[in-house]
């Protein structure tokens, strides 16, 4: 984990080989559609973007169906507010990591 950290390695094969290392387990499992809509999603950031997606939805649905009881409709608009700021945050890191810092300042 350290010699990744520290970014002696980064390489595609590496990154893979940490991952399988330390699996993710999802509460209730993943469904064989839910595979497959996560195979056909074209890179990470579509993937989050998915999966931020099926939140939002679930959070949706269950207010509808009545399945989080009597909850004002100001509660459920903070959750989808603190969702959003976590997508925010996401997409804040990863412009930070992918586009280089300018040239003259990094001298």
């Amino acid at each position: 984990a350290l010699y990744f950290l520290l970014g002696l390695s980064r390489s595609k094969r590496y990154l893979t080989l940490y991952n399988h290392a330390r699996p993710f387990h999802v509460i209730g499992g993943v469904s064989k559609r839910e595979v497959t809509a996560l195979k056909r999603a074209h890179g990470p950031e579509a993937k989050v973007s998915l999966c931020f997606m099926w939140i939002q939805e679930f959070i949706i649905r269950e207010q509808l169906s009545g399945g989080m009881g009597k909850i004002p409709g100001a509660i459920v608009s903070r959750c989808f507010q603190f969702n959003s700021d976590g997508m925010k945050g996401y997409n804040d890191c990863r412009k930070v990591s992918q586009i280089p810092f300018p040239f003259p300042h990094a001298q």
